[in-house]
């Protein structure tokens, strides 16, 4: 019987200290443009979505930043247009995005899952969730390098890409020349919207 009220103090306790030591956590805000900060290199010799300044040993790995990566001008009218096929292939139909990663904000996907592409063969997009376009944009594809470029004002999608594709399977890559958030997403391709 003893040993059972020790162990239940004992379970109390670490329950306690455990409870004590989470932190709260805030909710997505929408992101604004005019709150969107530029990429900086404070100060180092190389480029980084977020720079972590100090001496973190015990939390650098897990260290968070949930922050809208910066705007950049996406030259996508200063590259060779596109192939009949490609804005074919593209256009087919929608995309819908399946899931994002980034290793310094593990809730970047909150910012794209329920949102699809619809690409035009005028090198013009629209971004929809459900049935309503939120935003349009226009887009270019240097099919040498694989890279698409994505020209908007939502920052999430607004950079250069990365891309690998298998069928109508694309994942963007956010390591390029100009795309250094490190962002992973997956779309896939989808013959009809979801109805609302």
């Amino acid at each position: 019987m003893r040993f059972n009220i020790i162990l239940a103090v004992l379970v109390v306790l670490v329950s306690y200290l455990t409870c004590k030591n989470f932190k709260k956590t805030t909710s997505l805000d929408p992101v604004s443009v005019d709150t969107i900060p530029a990429y900086t290199s404070a100060g180092y010799n190389w480029k980084a979505s977020h720079v972590i300044d100090g001496s973190n040993p015990d939390t650098a790995s897990t260290f968070q930043i949930q922050r809208a990566p910066a705007r950049v001008q996406v030259p996508w009218d200063k590259i060779k247009a596109p192939s009949t096929s490609r804005r074919a292939f593209l256009s087919t139909n929608w995309w819908e995005i399946r899931m994002a990663y980034q290793p310094s904000d593990t809730t970047v996907h909150k910012h794209y899952q329920g949102k699809f592409l619809k690409f035009k063969e005028d090198q013009t997009f629209d971004i929809l969730q459900g049935s309503k376009v939120q935003e349009s944009g226009h887009w270019g594809f240097d099919e040498e390098k694989k890279i698409i470029y994505i020209s908007c004002n939502n920052t999430y999608f607004n950079n250069t890409w990365k891309v690998q594709e298998n069928g109508f399977r694309m994942v963007w890559l956010g390591n390029t020349d100009l795309n250094v958030t490190g962002i992973q997403m997956r779309m896939d391709g989808a013959n009809k919207l979801p109805e609302n």
